[in-house]
């Protein structure tokens, strides 16, 4: 067979969670007639990208690890984890990498597997939660006061709230709100909001009745959102995470944490569950994720992502994040492996890239 098309993946190696597990697999695409190319993201912010002969050029982009490790996110920082500026770099760190690639394979017809235009928009959890709801997707319901005793009136009434940072993931910076029983994962000196230099180890402590701290993380860039009545399946609160592909489902994640904790980030201490816990859940509430998540995808610009869905009592299936770099399931783990690569492999072979 000859190859027609060339797949180039843009990557950091440091990826091990998807970019290393996709390059695993890149015999396949010499199985499905595709000249293969990789290269990271300083080489392409060099201009020292690969040679492409074939007039179709399809990109897959991994998220950038070492530019935000430098750039944004830099452990000399001062700012708040998760703020505007934050995303601001983001999206012009996108923008560079478009004009880069469209202005060196001028001459080729390029493909997106997610467009760079596409990529940084659900870091904005306003605007995703705007764009969804006007779709009539399921999302939890947000609240635009910054006026504490607002806050503390709805929580005094029995309501639950999560105050998260605008421009976050993986579960950092959040803090959680009910009577009685507040708690927080940001670090705090005499109530001065401090972010952990570090992915992992944002364990979250009681700071109930501190209204200094809230006052002050109100003055932030959060969104401030009502939690879920979550459906409880064996017991444990869960979400599902549903990695969609060209518009197909290709496999559904289960995360579990035990009922009273907040939050089912497996950085944040849930345990990711196999298939089988699936089978104890309504088919309709699946039924119902599955095509809340299609949605969501479409409605993002999206054509591969990670959609967080929470069944909630109401048998309804609420959104509660995009990821357009999720993490990828383990290969090796005899009880949830799940070869995700070779599946989206498939996918882009199957489209005719016309």
């Amino acid at each position: 067979m000859i190859p027609m098309k060339t797949i180039l993946i843009i990557g950091d190696e440091k990826d091990f969670d998807s970019f290393q597990k996709f390059l695993s697999q890149r015999r396949l695409f010499r199985k499905h007639g595709f000249h293969f190319k990789t290269v990271d993201y300083q080489a392409v912010l060099e201009g020292k990208l690969p040679e492409v002969k074939t007039k179709k050029l399809i990109v897959y982009l991994f998220f950038p690890f070492n530019y935000w490790d430098k750039h944004i996110e830099t452990k000399k920082s001062k700012e708040i984890y998760g703020n505007l500026n934050y995303f601001v770099k983001f999206r012009k760190f996108w923008k560079k990498i478009d004009k880069i690639l469209k202005s060196f394979y001028k001459d080729k017809k390029i493909y997106f597997i997610n467009r760079p235009d596409n990529v940084y928009v659900e870091r904005d959890k306003e605007r995703t939660n705007r764009i969804l709801a006007k779709a009539n997707i399921p999302v939890p319901k947000h609240y635009s006061t910054r006026d504490y005793r607002k806050i503390l009136e709805v929580v005094d009434a029995g309501r639950k709230l999560f105050i998260k940072v605008r421009y976050g993931s993986m579960g950092k910076g959040i803090t959680y709100l009910e009577k009685n029983y507040w708690l927080t994962n940001f670090k705090s000196k005499n109530s001065y909001i401090i972010s952990k230099k570090s992915d992992y180890g944002w364990k979250f402590k009681e700071i109930t009745g501190n209204k200094k701290f809230l006052r002050e993380l109100l003055k932030q860039d959060v969104v401030i959102e009502e939690a879920v009545n979550s459906f409880l399946l064996k017991g444990r609160k869960f979400d599902l995470r549903v990695y969609i592909a060209f518009g197909k489902v290709l496999y559904i994640y289960p995360r579990s944490n035990e009922y009273n904790k907040i939050i089912t980030n497996i950085s944040q201490g849930a345990r990711g569950e196999d298939a089988h816990f699936l089978n104890s859940l309504p088919h309709r509430l699946l039924e119902k994720t599955e095509k809340n998540a299609l949605r969501t995808v479409k409605m993002m610009g999206l054509n591969f992502a990670g959609v967080d869905i929470m069944p909630d009592s109401d048998y309804s299936a609420v959104v509660i994040e995009v990821n357009a770099f999720p993490g990828f399931p383990s290969m090796t783990d005899r009880k949830r492996r799940f070869n995700l690569s070779k599946y989206i492999i498939a996918e882009i072979a199957r489209k005719k890239w016309k």
